[in-house]
């Protein structure tokens, strides 16, 4: 491998390792909505010059997760209820599309990771725990876009995905967490049964779902 591949190879690490890590940081709450980001901030806290972490912040945005204006700020967007809302319509049709391909076919270990994040659902549901409740569902629901071969089904769920956890955290009431729990363990039978009618009542069951709004 020449050096110049070496280098590249190497800033994409970088890139790679700050994004996740101001993603982190936006989904636990360290960083909140409208909270001004200053790369030269961010290169000295990780270690890294400014032109990785630049990249990083470009790929955040091109998610939603970071808005932008010239010569003014780079913040953590603010997703308003309707934003998020109609994020998760979007997820929606885009997961039933997902379940179709992938539930015939999901590997033991993935249905293995789906019980786990599932089981840890429901006993940070049972504390109201609103954070770790977020993340176990966040990861549920991540598990299966992995299983797809279509990249571009990936691309889209993934650039959706994020914008509804980040507006859910700031939502002026609880969605229904009980129906998202009775969700997720429909999905998880119909993965464990390779059963994609059992995968369509689960995505129903999300669709009932409201976003509140005021």
């Amino acid at each position: 491998m020449a050096d110049g591949d070496e280098d590249r190879l190497a800033t994409s690490r970088v890139v790679t390792t700050v994004f996740e890590q101001i993603l982190e940081a936006v989904h636990e709450g360290t960083l909140l909505p409208g909270e001004r980001i200053s790369d030269a901030v961010l290169a000295a806290q990780f270690g890294v010059s400014r032109t990785p972490v630049r990249e990083a912040l470009q790929r955040l945005r091109e998610i939603g997760i970071i808005e932008a204006s010239p010569s003014r700020f780079t913040r953590v967007a603010v997703v308003t209820p309707e934003q998020t809302a109609q994020a998760y319509v979007v997820w929606l049709a885009l997961y039933r599309a997902l379940v179709e391909e992938v539930v015939p076919r999901v590997a033991e270990g993935t249905f293995e990771q789906l019980e786990e994040d599932h089981a840890q659902f429901l006993i940070a549901l049972t504390k109201l725990d609103l954070q770790r409740i977020a993340t176990t569902n966040f990861q549920f629901f991540s598990r299966l876009p992995a299983e797809s071969h279509n990249p571009a089904l990936q691309r889209a769920i993934v650039s959706v995905v994020h914008i509804v956890r980040l507006g859910s955290l700031h939502l002026p009431e609880y969605i229904d967490l009980e129906a998202l729990g009775r969700a997720q363990g429909l999905l998880l039978e119909a993965v464990r049964l390779r059963d994609v009618m059992f995968a369509r009542d689960a995505l129903k069951l999300l669709a009932q779902i409201e976003v509140p709004q005021d």
